[in-house]
């Protein structure tokens, strides 16, 4: 598999995983129903662009704060 690919999907997970905690509470059915990357690509959601920036900049920093020790050769 590419590593792109992998770098997709992984990233589509955390923000899928960061909805799903922003939308539904710990605890609630659909938490324990729906995953991530579920929420992400199939319910069709409705947020507004005031909603959903704070979420995005929220899964984009922790999975950068992730990254970070992961050393490259590019």
């Amino acid at each position: 598999m590419p590593p792109a690919l992998l770098i997709a999907y992984a990233i589509g997970l955390w923000l899928g995983e960061t909805l799903r905690s922003a939308l539904f509470p710990e605890g609630t059915r659909k938490h324990k129903l729906y995953s991530g990357l579920f929420v992400l690509l199939k319910l069709k959601l409705t947020i507004s662009r005031h909603e959903f920036i704070p979420i995005l900049s929220l899964a984009l920093s922790s999975f950068s704060c992730l990254i970070l020790g992961v050393r490259s050769n590019v």
